[in-house]
């Protein structure tokens, strides 16, 4: 059964329940008709977010992430923060900042500091 289905069998419910004038069952099926309209939207969100990752086969190495391309090479690197908290394909700097802990890589989106091998 699809939305549109689900919908119009709601509204045939609605119109059964307009001729009773039962104000309860009346709410009831407005609030189901809303929670099924919310649902509709998170399910379109999740398919645009689906289709974003597909579109980019990110590859996680050496601790960044990286755009693999159909014809294999690499697009990168890009800040493993911003892609997994917000699937944004965010390139981090050239410049190595050298500490005595590591080699690190910065992200001017996020701020992260992104330690490297």
């Amino acid at each position: 059964m699809d939305i549109k289905t689900t919908l119009d069998n709601i509204k045939a419910i609605k119109e059964i329940a307009d001729s009773t004038q039962n104000i309860e069952l009346k709410t009831l099926i407005v609030d189901l008709k809303e929670e099924i309209l919310n649902l509709r939207q998170e399910n379109l969100d999740l398919k645009q977010q689906l289709s974003e990752k597909i579109k980019h086969k990110m590859v996680f190495e050496n601790k960044v992430y990286w755009d693999l391309k159909e014809d294999g090479t690499k697009d990168g690197p890009f800040c493993p923060v911003c892609w997994d908290k917000e699937h944004l394909q965010i390139r981090i700097g050239d410049e190595y900042n050298a500490y005595p802990s590591g080699v690190y890589r910065h992200c001017y989106n996020c701020k992260n500091n992104i330690r490297i091998r």
